[in-house]
This record gives C-alpha cells, structure tokens and sequence, in this order.
C-alpha cells in the first residue's frame, strides 16, 4: 500500500512574522528601560529636596541651640502666649533654602548634686527648613542649659 503525496506547508513569511515579533517584544524592554530610568531619576530629584530641606531645618535647630548655648543668663521671654525665648522666620541659607526656628521655655529645675545656685532650664526647640519649590522638613527636640542664679 502506498502513502499518500502529502505536500509541505506553505511557509513564506514565515520570517518576516519571526522578525516582526522579536521588535515588537526588544520595543517593548526598550520601553520599559526608558520609563524606569525617568522615574529613577525623579525619585533621585525628590531625594535630594527632601535632604536638603532636612537639612536647612537642621541648621534652624542648631541656631536655635547656638543662642541658647551663648547666652549667660537665661533668656528673657519675648512671647508671653507661647513662651518663646528666640525666634527667627524665614532665615535664607542660598537661593533655594531656608528655615525658621523658636525656642520655648518649658521649664526650670535645679540640678542634683550641684547647690541650690544651679539651675537647669529646658527648652523646646522648633525648626522648619525649606528647599526648592516643595521640599520641607521639620525637627523638634529638647535642649537643656545650666545657668548659676544668685551670686
């Protein structure tokens, strides 16, 4: 018994589908490299506003405990409503950074160990700095002086 002639499959352009295929997905890798490169670079952008604003309000903080560190007698109180000791608003540091800072009193308690003519006062210091267009960043801390009353 003899098979039947089977002819082969007509496959022109069989290649040009396989090429056309092999752009479309190396189009698409292409694609997606550009995207994440773009977003990587803004997500840099946004990191370095944002640590450049922690930084201006970091320098807030430490004038802020520059005064209070300088200061021989403690500081008179400017603001009676908040206890404000030091303020300073909108202080530039270039074209595009600035902070504010305030000092508060909190309050007073002598020192152990050291004599009723020892005082330790506490204060609470706010800092604000800012960067670029929408960078902004806060810092809050306590800062203690020891100041010698009475003599």
């Amino acid at each position: 018994m003899r098979m039947p002639d089977r002819t082969p499959l007509n496959q022109d352009g069989f290649a040009l589908v396989t090429s056309l295929l092999i752009v479309l997905v190396l189009s698409v890798i292409a694609l997606a490299a550009v995207m994440l490169s773009s977003t990587e670079k803004r997500s840099t952008f946004a990191e370095g506003v944002h640590m450049t604003a922690v930084f201006s309000a970091d320098a807030g903080s430490e004038a802020a405990i520059h005064f209070l560190r300088m200061s021989d007698t403690p500081p008179k109180i400017i603001d009676a409503a908040d206890n404000v000791v030091h303020a300073v608003a909108n202080e530039a540091l270039d074209d595009l950074q600035e902070f504010d800072c305030e000092a508060q009193y909190v309050r007073r308690r002598p020192k152990p160990g050291w004599g009723t003519q020892f005082v330790d006062y506490d204060f609470r210091v706010e800092s604000s700095g800012r960067a670029a267009a929408d960078g902004r960043s806060d810092v809050d801390l306590v800062a203690s002086r020891l100041f010698r009353e009475g003599y």
